[in-house]
C-alpha cells in the first residue's frame, strides 16, 4: 500500500476538473512527485503546471508503470486505459475518496457540506482562521479571489475542506468539526431520494469526531438537526446560532448576531442572504472549537469571494456581465435574489442548464426561480457524464418559465445565446450566465459582441 508520509510518484487521472486539481496542488506541495492527465484540454489542467505538476491531455499507458500510485476521480470510468494500465503493472489505484480519506487521517480537518453554499463557506473559513493567525491547509472547489488558487498546504496543522456530497465522497472524511449548510434535493441519480440523500448527511454527521452545526432554513436542514440533536444556524427562529436583520446591499450584505452568539454586526463583502447564511454557518463551528469570533468577523467585511461566485466579468458600455456557478434552483434564486439591490435597469439571465436527470427532475422549479428575471434565455442542457435520454433538453426548463414569465427564449447554442443578448440589450443592463458547464466561456464571447457593436 503507497503511503503519503513518503514521497512518492503520484499520477492523477481528471485532474482537470474541480474535484481532483485541488488534491493534484496539495500533494505537490507535501513534496510528491505529481502528474496529471484528462481527456481534454481546460484551464483547470493547465493551471497544474505552475505547481510542479506534469500534465498531458489524453491517456499515456506507458508512463503508469513509473508510478506508484494512481488517484482518479469519481467520473472517470474503470476502463480508463491509465487505470487499466496501472492495474495490469501492480501499481495501486485509488478513487478520489480514498484519497480524501488518507489526508484527513493524517490532518485535523474541517469540514464544510452541504447542497449550496460549501464552496463559499470553505472559503469564509479560510479568511476566518487566517484572521486567526492560523495557516490552515485547504482544499476548495473555487479559486479564491485575492490568491487564485483552490489549494494550500499551509504551516498549521489544520485542513479546511470543501466536504462534497456527491458520489458519497463526504462519507469517507475523516473529520473534525462540520458545517452542514442545507439539505436540498440534488445527486438524486446517485442517491435515488430524498430520503436516502439525508440519510447520507446523517451517516457523515453522526461519524464526526468534534462539534458540527447545521443550517435549518431549509426542511431537509431542520430535519437533520433534529435527527442528529446538533444545533442549528440561520434565521430560523429554531436556530441556536441565529442571525437576525439582514440588510443587503448591491456588493455586501450585513447582520446581527443573536441566540448563543455573543451581540454584534457582521458585514460581509459579498451580496446575498445566502452569503449571510455561509458567513453565520462558519462563525457557529468556529465558536463550538472555542475561538474568539472577533478577528474573523472583522475580516469577513474583506472577503472576496471565490470566482463563478457572482464574479464580474465585464463591462462594455453600459452593460455589465456576471457569471456564477448556480446550476441549482435554489441556487439560481439566491443569486438573482443578491442582485436585486443593485442599480441597473433590466436584469438578462443566460441559464445553461446541467446534468438531464436534474434538469427532467427539476424543470418546474427552474421555471419558478428564472421567473425572478426581466429577460432569460435557456440553453440546452450541458450532459457532462449523462448520455441524453430522448425528449429531455433545455426546452423543459423554457416552457416552464414561459408559464411564470412571457420573456424566455430558447436556443440551443451558447453562440446563439451570446448574439440574441447581444442585440437586445439596453444600457445599464445587467447579464447574469449561470451554470456548472462550459457557459464560463460566453461571457467573453458576449463582451466582444458587445465590444464590436459599440
Amino acid at each position: 500500500m503507497s503511503r503519503l508520509d513518503e514521497s512518492i510518484r503520484i499520477h492523477l487521472v481528471g485532474a482537470g476538473g474541480a474535484g481532483i486539481g485541488p488534491l493534484a496542488k496539495l500533494l505537490s506541495a507535501m513534496g510528491h512527485a505529481v502528474s496529471g492527465s484528462d481527456q481534454v484540454a481546460s484551464a483547470g489542467l493547465e493551471g497544474l503546471d505552475g505547481h510542479r505538476v506534469a500534465t498531458w491531455v489524453g491517456s499515456r499507458p506507458d508512463r503508469m508503470a513509473e508510478c506508484d500510485l494512481v488517484v482518479a476521480s469519481s467520473a472517470v470510468p474503470a476502463t480508463d486505459p491509465e487505470l487499466v494500465a496501472a492495474g495490469e503493472s501492480g501499481v495501486t489505484v485509488w478513487d478520489r475518496p480514498r484519497l480524501l480519506r488518507e489526508i484527513t487521517t493524517r490532518i485535523p480537518t474541517l469540514g464544510f457540506t452541504g447542497t449550496h453554499g460549501k464552496t463559499t463557506s470553505t472559503a469564509l473559513a479560510v479568511t476566518a482562521t487566517s484572521a486567526l493567525g492560523i495557516d490552515a491547509s485547504f482544499i476548495v472547489g473555487g479559486d479564491l479571489v485575492g490568491c487564485d488558487s483552490n489549494a494550500h498546504l499551509g504551516a498549521a496543522d489544520l485542513l479546511v475542506l470543501e466536504a462534497d456530497e456527491a458520489f458519497g465522497t463526504f462519507a469517507h472524511l475523516v473529520l473534525a468539526g462540520l458545517t452542514v449548510t442545507n439539505v436540498d434535493s440534488d445527486h438524486l441519480d446517485y442517491y435515488g431520494t430524498q430520503e436516502h440523500l439525508e440519510d447520507a448527511f446523517r451517516d457523515v454527521v453522526d461519524r464526526v469526531d468534534g462539534p458540527v452545526v447545521v443550517g435549518v432554513d431549509d426542511p431537509g436542514g431542520r430535519r437533520l438537526a433534529g435527527r442528529t440533536g446538533r444545533p442549528g444556524y440561520g434565521t430560523s427562529p429554531e436556530a441556536v446560532w441565529r442571525i437576525t436583520d439582514v440588510e443587503p446591499g448591491p456588493g455586501s450584505v450585513s447582520f446581527r448576531l443573536g441566540g448563543r452568539f455573543p451581540p454584534g454586526s457582521v458585514k460581509v463583502g459579498r451580496p446575498g442572504i445566502h452569503t449571510a447564511r455561509n458567513a453565520c454557518g462558519v462563525l457557529a463551528l468556529l465558536s463550538e472549537l472555542g475561538y474568539d469570533l472577533t478577528a474573523p468577523i472583522e475580516s469577513l467585511a474583506r472577503f472576496g469571494g471565490v470566482r463563478r461566485r457572482l464574479e464580474h466579468r465585464a463591462t462594455v458600455g453600459e452593460v455589465t456581465i456576471i457569471d456564477s456557478y448556480a446550476h441549482h434552483p435554489a441556487e439560481v434564486a439566491a443569486d438573482i435574489e443578491a442582485l436585486s439591490p443593485v442599480d441597473r435597469n433590466r436584469l438578462w439571465v443566460v441559464f445553461q442548464p446541467h446534468l438531464y436527470s436534474r434538469t427532467l427532475a427539476l424543470a418546474s422549479e427552474f421555471g419558478e426561480a428564472l421567473a425572478g428575471a426581466d429577460r432569460v434565455v435557456v440553453t440546452d442542457i450541458y450532459g457532462a457524464r449523462e448520455a441524453p435520454p430522448p425528449g429531455v433538453t433545455g426546452e423543459l426548463v423554457a416552457d416552464s418559465v414561459r408559464d411564470r414569465h412571457p420573456e424566455v427564449r430558447y436556443v440551443a447554442g451558447l453562440e446563439e445565446a451570446a448574439d440574441l443578448v447581444a442585440r437586445n440589450v439596453r444600457p445599464d443592463d445587467m447579464v447574469l450566465t449561470l451554470g456548472a458547464g462550459d457557459i464560463t466561456t460566453l461571457p467573453d464571447r458576449l463582451a466582444d459582441l458587445l465590444a464590436a457593436r459599440r
